[in-house]
């Protein structure tokens, strides 16, 4: 097997495919099924997406033969990462027919959830800029060398990158500028000045002298008592004065 498994790296990268097809085969009729897993894993590191996915495949039907649902559903969701609904439908509608036979309604749905977000991770915002591209070109009048006259030899390509970056530039004019900050003078009146001039803008205002009131309350203080000392009668103690 050790042959097999140097072939695999040796032999140039479109090759590589069949080769490993070579490997897993012999794997198979000379130590069992059961051997080819880590082939598998191996191949689907290497090789490219487009037969990573076929081995994708080839391997979750193998581990479902077997009875290793869990395994085969797990790799599922491993290739799930390289399949994009939109071009890659046979390997959606295999998963699902998996689920359909294998799984329950939870399943069904973790399925369909992956599904979502594979959508949205394809949906990057380089195709949302060629989007935009596309449309300014479709809205515009005349062909593409309209869009640069005197520059009818360049790629076309080039020329709508040229028009989008024009059409930021003024995008990027029309927008509002800034207000500039309001900086602040100290005043150089002083306190009591004011002061006075709050009195002025508000004579109606009570004034209260704090010190008048702490004057008040130090004269509403009580004057000290005189206590007088005077001798209690022995009739008082009783029979405790003679012990």
């Amino acid at each position: 097997m050790a042959v097999y498994e140097r072939a695999t790296q040796a032999v140039q990268p479109s090759e590589q495919y069949d080769m490993y097809n070579i490997y897993i085969k012999r794997a198979a009729e000379i130590y069992g099924v059961t051997h080819t897993r880590s082939i598998y894993e191996k191949a689907i590191e290497v090789l490219s997406d487009e037969h990573a996915r076929e081995m994708c495949l080839r391997f979750a039907d193998m581990e479902s033969k077997l009875g290793e649902i869990d395994r085969a559903r797990a790799i599922y969701s491993y290739c799930s990462q390289m399949c994009d609904p939109r071009t890659t439908v046979n390997f959606w509608q295999t998963w699902k027919e998996f689920e359909i036979r294998h799984g329950n309604e939870d399943t069904i749905r973790e399925m369909l959830r992956i599904k979502r977000s594979v959508q949205a991770t394809y949906n990057t915002q380089v195709n949302f800029m060629a989007s935009q591209m596309l449309k300014v070109y479709s809205n515009a009048t005349g062909t593409v060398s309209d869009l640069a006259p005197g520059q009818s030899g360049m790629d076309d390509m080039k020329l709508l990158e040229q028009r989008a970056e024009q059409l930021a530039a003024e995008a990027e004019q029309d927008q509002p500028r800034a207000k500039e900050k309001i900086l602040f003078v100290r005043s150089d009146a002083s306190r009591s000045e004011l002061a006075e001039l709050s009195r002025q803008a508000n004579p109606d205002e009570i004034d209260i002298d704090m010190d008048d009131d702490g004057n008040e309350s130090e004269d509403n203080e009580p004057d000290e008592v005189q206590l007088e000392q005077q001798s209690v009668p022995s009739a008082v103690f009783g029979g405790l004065k003679d012990d």
